[in-house]
């Protein structure tokens, strides 16, 4: 019984070092700012089939996007499993968007599959436009890959041009 007790508080104290170790307390790998590439199509086409958007991901779990071709931003939750970021992002259309009216919310999913390196991600997205602020019908379905290149203070100005 005593080697039990002695194996137990061994156990104990290890798990509790590495808690309080700095690897326990980092940012998950995806939190920053991100130059994201977006490669994909939609049937009826409202989206641009390839374009960038700026993606940043916060310790909380909420991650916001500025996409190259709108004002405003659309924003989403987040949860990562290791290196795999699962995210659900709401917005609306900016209006002028060919064949969607104005009002048209949308919603998409993607998985993300972040480096080792914590420098890059590439993902699927797979995004739905509804004619109704809630439920609606379906107006539109896209398809794409992503693969983004982290930003950080460190990076020149033409590094973060690319």
């Amino acid at each position: 019984m005593k080697r039990l007790s002695i194996r137990f508080g061994t156990i104990l104290l290890v798990l509790g070092c590495f808690a309080f170790s700095p690897a326990a307390k980092a940012n998950p790998p995806v939190v920053g700012l991100w130059q994201v590439e977006y490669t994909g199509s939609c049937e009826p086409p409202v989206l641009p089939p390839d374009f960038f958007t700026y993606q940043q991901f916060h310790s909380d779990g909420i991650e916001i996007e500025t996409p190259m071709f709108a004002p405003g931003v659309c924003m989403g939750t987040w949860q990562q499993a290791g290196h795999v970021v699962q995210i659900y992002h709401v917005g609306w259309t900016p209006g002028g968007i060919p064949g969607v009216p104005s009002s048209v919310r949308f919603v998409f999913t993607e998985t993300l599959t972040v480096s080792n390196d914590r420098n890059s991600y590439d993902g699927i997205v797979d995004q739905t436009f509804y004619d109704a602020p809630v439920g609606g019908n379906a107006v539109a379905h896209c398809t794409s890959t992503t693969h983004a290149t982290r930003i950080s203070v460190n990076q020149s100005n033409d590094a973060e041009r690319r």
